[in-house]
């Protein structure tokens, strides 16, 4: 996803990525007994009660902890389920009590105890992932609630409540019954906006703290216009009384939020935020399994900027740089992403699950805060199908420059599509819907999603898309040193020392970003610091591929190996490593 502004409800990483990281809290449930498995009836008077064989194996004990887990996460942060394509959450959010969010602390750490407990060696290959994902997945949840306690240092832990878009966004149903829902969910958020500033405990970061002012103000204007332009001739009278009155009392509440960081937050503001070596070392183990130190974790980063950094400064002087006209961009993107697939088809790179499509649009009013980005749908949904591909137009009102300077050059915009359709996030999406397990098709990696979608930008170069135009590679290596100061961004500011402005020069001096989009991009750091997954996963990817063609010689072929790789969700590349290998026969 390409960033341009941050708009309210789509926090970073992915992001699509963050949801996925479990923001919400709410009380664990007891565990219940695996269902459908009686007991047997006692052969004599004796009572005894003789469990059917295996009725306490591992993979049943697991099978039952997975469809326990899923249900009371979901409960807990309904905002997951929405995001999944399962409506049962709709017009539901979290309890954000401090009492709610400390027991489900506890019940996920005694949750964790149980689910480490089940013997991964009598597990099947995917029962051993689905218990890996879930440990990560807990771990994960816990490093940012209690070693980053986001619940108390980041006000945009609670950004659900305000982030009604998903009634809004896909017509998975009438647009009446949306509207209901998403009253029903700003009438929950009213009973709980009372717990942010209650459990915001000062000083907060200062970098932190400012961004989240910039989203809360957005939540209000996004509230106060765009949502209201939307429903502005649904229902009745009566509902439209209804709306009004609590729409307008949630983005009040969001008001108030920025009041209380403006005046009370900002001016005690630190660099709280900084996570320090020993937490950022459990960051890399929470998030990607690694236990590598955070010297080699450097030297990997810094050796692929070097090298995307030497291509670059080589290809400026041969690239000819152009844009589309804002008349034709739209139509342009739609043949790269037509394009694209046909590449795929026609090369034999990766398979295709589905024949379904992504349709490329003009972002809407209201979804303006990217240039360009997909909206998919979960992987559960099963009426609103369609994947949309949105490119934002430069607002007509801008200086001609400024729109003219908006629209990306032709060589990022085949980068862009190919890393949201085909074969990036589009394409993944579509493996995700037919993965083998419900852990699988709900929990995903930062790493993997981000990884995956910027390993196909390089990888679709490589075998000839779009190669016979410089400007093509200059794009497509433009976007990764991005991606290679994040990395180096997220080491410095978190186990370095680095401000903020030393930072942005880097990005600026070593991946030739302009002065607005380093200082962005450094900002980001503060509360991503995981956004160094984007490079990570791409190098993560490009192992793994050396090393099965290095073990299968001749017999390697790019398509069984992107089929490999994406056929079991999308965790952490060091959970699927061996599987991918030995499922290739290059084990």
């Amino acid at each position: 996803m390409r960033t341009q502004t941050s708009r309210p409800g789509f926090a970073t990483a992915l992001l699509l990525v963050t949801a996925a990281l479990g923001s919400a809290c709410a009380e664990w449930k007891a565990p219940a007994p695996p269902p459908g498995m009686p007991l047997a009836a006692p052969p004599r008077e004796k009572k005894v009660s003789i469990k059917p064989k295996g009725f306490n194996t591992p993979g049943l004990k697991l099978a039952a902890f997975s469809s326990r887990f899923i249900t009371d996460w979901l409960n807990a942060d309904p905002s997951k389920g929405r995001e999944l394509g399962l409506h049962e959450y709709d017009g539901r959010v979290a309890d954000y009590d401090k009492t709610a969010i400390l027991k489900r602390i506890d019940a996920l750490t005694k949750a964790r105890a149980e689910l480490a407990a089940i013997d991964k060696a009598a597990l099947s290959p995917n029962e051993a992932l689905d218990q890996a994902v879930l440990l990560q997945q807990i771990d994960l949840y816990l490093f940012r609630a209690v070693d980053m306690a986001e619940w108390q240092k980041n006000p945009r832990f609670y950004e659900d409540l305000f982030g009604v878009n998903a009634y809004l966004d896909r017509d998975y149903a009438p647009i009446a019954d949306r509207a209901k829902q998403l009253v029903t969910h700003e009438k929950a958020a009213l009973l709980q906006v009372k717990h942010i500033t209650a459990n915001l405990s000062g000083p907060l970061s200062k970098a932190v703290t400012e961004t989240a002012i910039k989203v809360y103000k957005g939540y209000v204007d996004y509230l106060q216009n765009d949502v209201v332009k939307q429903l502005k001739d649904v229902g009745d009278a009566a509902f439209q009384s209804e709306f009004k009155q609590t729409n307008s009392s949630l983005a009040a509440e969001a008001q108030k939020i920025v009041d209380h960081l403006t005046k009370v937050e900002l001016p005690r503001a630190d660099n709280s935020h900084v996570l320090g070596p020993d937490k950022y070392k459990k960051l890399l183990f929470v998030q990607e399994g690694l236990s590598t130190s955070l010297a080699d974790f450097k030297a990997m980063g810094e050796k692929n900027l070097l090298e995307n950094k030497k291509a670059y400064q080589a290809l400026q002087k041969k690239a000819k740089i152009s844009r589309p006209q804002a008349s034709e961009l739209l139509a342009g993107a739609t043949k790269l992403m037509d394009a694209s697939r046909e590449f795929l088809v026609k090369k034999d790179l990766v398979t295709i699950p589905t024949e379904d499509k992504a349709v490329l649009k003009e972002t809407p009013p209201f979804m303006r805060w990217n240039s360009a980005f997909l909206n998919p749908p979960g992987p559960y949904e099963k009426v609103a199908t369609t994947a949309f591909y949105y490119i934002t137009l430069p607002d007509p009102s801008w200086p001609k420059k400024e729109q003219e300077e908006y629209i990306m050059p032709w060589g990022t915009l085949l980068s862009t599509t190919v890393h949201e359709v085909y074969p990036g996030h589009f394409l993944q999406g579509q493996w995700e819907r037919k993965a083998p397990t419900r852990v699988q098709m709900t929990f995903g990696a930062y790493s993997f999603i981000e990884g995956w979608a910027h390993y196909t930008e390089q990888m679709m170069l490589e075998e000839g898309f779009g190669a016979d135009d410089p400007q093509n590679k200059l794009g497509q290596l433009s976007d990764a040193l991005l991606r290679n100061c994040r990395f180096a961004a997220s080491l410095g500011i978190h186990t370095e020392g680095l401000s903020l402005d030393q930072v942005a020069k880097r990005f600026q001096k070593d991946c030739f970003q302009d002065k607005a989009t380093a200082r962005e991009q450094a900002v980001r750091g503060t509360f991503d610091p995981g956004y160094f997954a984007y490079t990570l996963g791409k190098i993560q990817i490009l192992e793994l591929r050396e090393e099965a063609k290095k073990k299968l010689g001749d017999k390697f072929s790019l398509k069984r190996f992107h089929d490999a790789l994406l056929s079991h969700g999308s965790p952490a590349i060091p959970l699927i490593r061996d599987r991918v290998l030995a499922e290739l026969g290059a084990q």
